[in-house]
């Protein structure tokens, strides 16, 4: 096909598209609303599998050790708790150790003084595991452990945050698949407007020659203008909008301020051709839909 033929055809699909902007109007917000409940869904799975993954290796299990062993019996407890399985590491905080990141985390070196002779805090192992999944399993084993007095982990955040994953996907994907539905049948019924608008210009076409596919071509770039354009306004919405959440939860204290979200860059970067994509298919299959069934050519 012609270059000049090609800007022909799209010059078309634009025209369409202008004719029919109240119709376009309503499909682009029907595309965008799609987009944007994907994003939320991809967005709070993957920060959530982000901040679960940071949980483990920044927090883990903490297990207590009883007071009075000696240096070879807490050595060769640390190497029994090594050979578990789900066990990715583990490094051994001693009392003294233990004192002093007290200190540290209270900004106060006093602390260290006043308790350096009758040192309160316990000798501990932090262990990380290779999947938090299997961590209530590695706990029991743990409490089995001669030697080892009291286990601590983040047994209830982590949980809770799968379940908010799930609970998420499920909602998003339900209305995701409705909007898909109503994006599908306002685009056809864009397209339909389309051809009852130029049907005698249709007819003149198909009288002088015109090929199927030439007269198709413009209702399809006009399907993939729509997609592409709901797909373009739902990146910038996303990307402002998750800048404005980073913001946010940087500013947050606790425990969670040691934790932090997935870099705007990296998700848009997964978004963007996930949203052309599906964005221009529903533009697409919405139009070859309405061209076969109100385009007799």
């Amino acid at each position: 096909m012609k270059w000049s033929t090609l800007k022909y055809l799209f010059k078309e699909g634009i025209i369409g598209l202008w004719r029919n902007r109240t119709m376009a109007v309503a499909s682009i917000g029907t595309i965008v609303l799609c987009l944007l409940i994907l994003g939320m869904s991809y967005g709070v799975g993957t920060n959530i599998d982000y901040l679960i993954e940071q949980i483990e290796t920044k927090f883990g299990i903490t297990a207590y050790i009883k007071e009075g062993l000696t240096e070879l019996e807490i050595l060769n407890l640390r190497y029994e708790v090594e050979q578990l399985e789900d066990v990715a590491s583990v490094t051994y905080i001693s009392k003294e150790e233990a004192l002093k990141n007290f200190s540290a985390d209270n900004e106060d070196e006093s602390l260290f003084e006043m308790f350096k002779e009758d040192n309160p805090l316990p000798a501990s192992l932090e262990i990380t595991t290779v999947d938090i999944k299997n961590q209530g399993q590695l706990i029991e084993r743990l409490n089995n452990i001669e030697g080892i007095d009291e286990t601590v982990y983040f047994q209830n955040e982590t949980q809770t945050f799968i379940n908010i994953r799930n609970t998420v996907n499920y909602i998003c994907y339900g209305i995701l698949i409705c909007l898909i539905v109503v994006g599908l049948l306002l685009m056809s019924n864009t397209i339909k407007l389309t051809v009852y608008i130029r049907k005698r210009e249709i007819n003149i076409m198909k009288y002088v020659g015109a090929t199927d596919s030439f007269i198709r071509v413009p209702f399809l770039i006009e399907g993939m203008l729509v997609g592409f354009i709901g797909a373009l306004i739902s990146i910038l919405m996303v990307t402002f909008a998750y800048d404005w959440i980073s913001e946010k939860a940087a500013n947050v204290s606790g425990v969670l301020a040691e934790l932090s979200l997935v870099p705007t860059a990296e998700i848009i970067s997964s978004l963007i051709p996930m949203y052309l994509a599906l964005g221009i298919g529903i533009g697409l299959i919405g139009s070859m839909f309405a061209i076969h069934k109100h385009l007799k050519v």
